[in-house]
């Protein structure tokens, strides 16, 4: 994660020359014995080099907040996309990387942007194969999603075979496993998005299983919400839908989700409108 952030790499490059210029001066001073000094050479790189990767994440973790958080999608992208001039060796940071990019541009409705950047992502050969089969998955899983807010059916139901022969291929692999340590791969989110466009109905029950207000990111918060609300009104559950439909106008009315809803509310029987434009 480090390798991310130059300025904090630089950092702790400047405090390990330093403290190790402090130790060779202790031994030439002749102020602590050898085991010492090399006891408290090792204590000072490991607190230097364990606290600049915390800074690393805490940083990672503040511009992912601004996107899943606060919703500023345009903020994150012009902060997060010079990442991707970044040489990174490790194949899931480069990969991490472009998923959150990703959900950026879907959230802005850029969406052939983020099918562009996901499929572009290479899968070199792994150790293990379900190391393989796990980036492969998460790839395809996330390009799915990208085609289900397209509405683009047939890329969707593409990707969404893809996303499930990975997924039985890793499953083969968890029952190799003992109980605890195998590892659970869900669709429902994908396959009930993608019968809500193809039959025009879906449980909205299983996909508010998905969503809980405590734990959940504002921005899944939201985007799950609108194929709830989209659900509610195929089970003609209008006021429920609209009122949905409202809140998520209300707080996401900057993104592609919000402008849908928007336009959603506008085009119902009686031009229903947002709390914003009453």
């Amino acid at each position: 994660m480090i390798q991310l952030f130059p300025g904090i790499k630089k950092r702790m490059t400047m405090w390990l020359v330093l403290y190790m210029a402090l130790v060779f001066l202790l031994g030439f001073l002749g102020q602590t014995g050898i085991i010492a000094l090399i006891l408290f050479a090792l204590v000072g790189i490991v607190v230097i080099v364990v606290s600049q990767y915390s800074n690393a994440n805490k940083a990672h973790e503040a511009l992912l907040g601004k996107l899943y958080n606060n919703m500023d999608a345009e903020g994150f992208i012009k902060d997060y996309e010079p990442l991707l001039g970044v040489d990174v060796k490790h194949p899931n940071l480069y990969m991490m990387i472009r998923l959150h990019l990703s959900n950026a541009y879907c959230a802005l409705g850029r969406f052939d942007d983020a099918i562009d950047l996901l499929s572009a992502i290479p899968f070199p050969p792994q150790k293990k194969e379900e190391a393989d089969l796990i980036a492969r998955y998460t790839v395809s899983s996330n390009l799915c999603y990208c085609a289900l807010l397209k509405h683009d059916v047939p890329a969707a139901q593409r990707y969404m075979n893809d996303t499930i022969a990975y997924k039985k291929r890793l499953e083969a692999i968890q029952e190799t496993k003992p109980k605890m340590q195998r590892m659970v791969f869900s669709n429902l989110l994908n396959e009930q998005c993608l019968m809500l466009l193809t039959s025009g109905k879906c449980d909205a029950v299983l996909l508010r299983d998905k969503v809980q207000v405590h734990n959940t990111q504002m921005l899944h918060r939201v985007t799950t919400g609108m194929w709830i609300a989209r659900a509610l009104l195929a089970d003609n559950n209008r006021r429920e839908a609209v009122e949905l439909f409202e809140r998520i106008a209300k707080v996401a009315g900057h993104l592609h989700v919000g402008q849908e809803a928007k336009a959603i509310l506008a085009g119902l029987p009686g031009g229903e409108k947002t709390d914003a434009e009453k």
